[in-house]
């Protein structure tokens, strides 16, 4: 559905208005429209358990590399970010922005991603911890383990990289220690999460509200065709 509506909203101007654009400016909306549908089918892949900011990395910046194109482009930045009122393109790259920032995916993915790998690393040991231990004697064989990873996730939240994917993470290894195994309650903050959510929601209400604005002018066309 998501490549679709990709085809649909950033298709050639000409289909709706006649107006013929200029082949420079249909090359790097293509670009546009294909490195969005690329990094939004990454999202939708990787939101559980959230591995958006390492897998989707690539895509992140080949959209960001097609956005910035059109901005440098003297004849074509202002015919498809400006001439439209829903202004699609500019509003599609603002919500993925957004996204990234909210969720501190710079801070883990990349370049910088060396520093989540202890991270990852006590992680994987916590959870082997978890699967080797009798289940009564869990809460006191791990507990020096998961104090050493919680205790390194809020050294990194304090320090502005815990990204999504690692808060994430985070969550999940909590909920199992204190919900599943009931080994005590653990009160950690997760708002990169939170705003990566609250900033995805509004991909969806860009592409319907720029839908809507378009239905009008695809009924004309459609009714002037059929006279």
């Amino acid at each position: 559905m998501w490549h679709l509506l990709f085809v649909f909203l950033l298709c050639p101007t000409a289909v709706f208005t006649g107006a013929k654009l200029e082949p420079e400016c249909s090359k790097l909306q293509l670009q546009f429209a294909t490195q969005s549908s690329a990094f939004t089918t990454c999202l939708g892949k990787n939101t559980k358990p959230v591995r958006i900011c390492v897998t989707c990395f690539n895509s992140y910046h080949l959209v960001n590399d097609s956005y910035y194109n059109i901005t440098q482009s003297g004849k074509c930045s202002d015919v498809l970010l400006d001439s439209d009122n829903a202004m699609v393109i500019r509003r599609l790259w603002e919500a993925y922005h957004n996204m990234w920032t909210s969720a501190l995916c710079s801070t883990c993915s990349g370049l910088t991603e060396n520093r989540t790998h202890e991270f990852r690393n006590r992680t994987e040991d916590v959870l082997e911890c978890f699967e080797e231990s009798p289940i009564e004697l869990i809460c006191m064989n791990c507990q020096t383990r998961f104090d050493a990873l919680l205790n390194l996730f809020k050294t990194l939240q304090g320090l502005g990289f815990a990204c999504a994917d690692l808060a994430d993470s985070m969550n999940s290894t909590a909920k199992t220690w204190s919900v599943k195994y009931n080994c005590g309650e653990i009160p950690v903050e997760y708002v990169p999460v939170l705003a990566m959510t609250i900033s995805m929601c509004f991909v969806p209400v860009i592409f319907y509200a720029a839908l809507w604005k378009f239905m009008p002018m695809i009924h004309g066309t459609s009714t002037y065709r059929s006279m």
